[in-house]
């Protein structure tokens, strides 16, 4: 494995802004296979980092090898989640109001260090400890169940559209204790903010603020037994504009990776002839289903990046103090010195390691990595459970994926099965009481931001 040395005094030439001249471009066309070759080109000609272009004129550093990683993870004394450290930024050549998202700056957990980041991680860390993963559970199956009865009885059905898209902001919403339309809405603007019309997506972005910022409000209101609540009333005293800042953290860092997570381990059973016999002879279990494709088809491919606090030296690169590098979980999965465990000679699938990447490492680990793993696990279940003759609609290769240098997913899943009838409530062993109630629903909502919002929505006829 390449040796990490993290040596002070080193600069990068001026000119390059600390990346050298071959830059490869992380924007545009994604290619139609993806961008699993482009990482071991990169790792054959640059070594363990890599310099890319995150927009024209923007520079950062990609990080190839698994180790050093693991390794800008675990040191936030060397490398910072504060954007505002970014040269790019600090020298006017970015701003980060409008810059990527994930190279932007908000006042959340994620974007802090140190006591800051403990400041504002500690609510969101004791608000997830209140959940009964018990009764979350039996939820999450309702929702599941809810969402194939939509589509059952036509025969086909779009997975990431009509299921995998929507299962896990439904959780996270029913969470904030509101109706679930209002989780439907929210839904429908991530898909929006992730689509390819811009001028849509910005609008998208407007509302899910009024969404975070009128759940806060109401919960200050009329408080109950959910997230939004007991980060309002932590004893760490956040602001309430603070308080819709993690909430929309835990709704953006769980929703889409989520999604892509479903997705791909549905897209691996009907693509792999030998890891589907296996799952439906219980020979491999879900959980190590889920991380074998957490590890062979990540639904990250890179995560938010950390700038540089000194000059440091990785592999042959100098990194100038404010550079940016970014976590390159996919190609980092891809290292050939990395171990994953041992391969199931009957599956193929790797089994018997978490040490992937998806979840992060560090400081910034995923707090909600056990819920994640719930809303993935119990949606392949039901699937698998409720869809008999599941297959594809269309040939593999046809999948478009989704055009994103950051996330790995498909746009679509299209399958067909054989129809089924819906779930009456209570008629049948797979249909489970909510074990988190949904709110009852309003016919008229309030004349509060959040009820605008949601009346703003119905008007549109989704």
């Amino acid at each position: 494995m390449t040796t990490t040395r993290y040596d002070q005094g080193d600069t990068a030439p001026a000119s390059a802004r600390g990346c050298p001249g071959d830059v490869t471009r992380l924007y545009g066309t994604t290619p139609p296979g993806g961008r699993d070759a482009l990482w071991e080109r990169l790792r054959e000609q640059h070594g363990p980092v890599a310099p890319v272009e995150l927009e024209p004129g923007v520079h950062a550093w990609l990080l190839l090898d698994y180790q050093e990683n693991l390794t800008l993870l675990q040191q936030p004394h060397l490398f910072s989640r504060d954007t505002r450290h970014w040269r790019e930024a600090v020298e006017g050549r970015v701003d980060l109001a409008k810059t990527l998202p994930l190279m932007s700056w908000h006042p959340s957990a994620l974007y802090a260090d140190g006591a800051e980041h403990a400041r504002l991680r500690t609510p969101i860390m004791d608000a997830l400890a209140r959940v009964d993963m018990t009764e979350v559970a039996h939820t999450v199956r309702l929702l599941a169940d809810e969402r194939v009865d939509a589509f059952t009885a036509a025969g086909d059905a779009d997975l990431i559209g009509e299921y995998a898209g929507r299962l896990p902001v439904l959780v996270v919403n029913r969470l904030f204790g509101l109706p679930d339309s209002y989780g439907h809405m929210l839904g429908d603007l991530t898909t929006d903010v992730f689509g390819e019309d811009a001028a849509r997506a910005d609008d998208a972005i407007t509302r899910m603020q009024q969404y975070f910022a009128g759940l806060v409000a109401r919960k200050a209101d009329k408080p109950g037994p959910d997230l939004a609540t007991w980060m309002l009333e932590h004893p760490v005293g956040l602001a309430p504009d603070e308080v819709a800042y993690q909430a929309a953290l835990m709704v953006s860092a769980s929703h889409m990776p989520t999604t892509h997570l479903i997705g791909n381990t549905m897209r691996t059973l009907l693509t792999d002839d030998r890891i589907r016999s296996a799952h439906a002879d219980a020979r491999l279990s879900t959980h190590d289903l889920l991380d074998h494709v957490m590890w062979t088809d990540t639904p990250f491919q890179i995560l938010a990046g950390r700038i540089a606090l000194q000059d440091v030296r990785i592999g042959q690169a100098r990194i100038r103090a404010g550079d940016a590098l970014l976590v390159g979980i996919d190609a980092a999965h891809r290292d050939p010195a990395v171990r994953r465990g041992p391969a199931d000679p009957g599956t193929g699938a790797a089994v018997g390691s978490r040490a992937h990447l998806v979840f992060g490492a560090g400081p910034h680990s995923c707090p909600a990595r056990g819920l994640g793993r719930l809303v993935a696990s119990t949606a392949v279940d039901v699937l698998q459970e409720r869809l008999g003759g599941l297959r594809l609609a269309v040939p593999p290769e046809e999948l478009r994926l989704v055009p994103s240098a950051f996330l790995r997913g498909l746009r679509e899943l299209p399958v067909t099965f054989t129809p089924g009838s819906p779930v009456g409530r209570g008629s049948a062993p797979t249909r489970r009481t909510a074990r988190v109630p949904a709110v009852a629903e309003e016919e008229q909502p309030p004349e509060d931001l959040l009820g605008r919002l949601l009346s703003w929505w119905r008007g549109l006829g989704r």
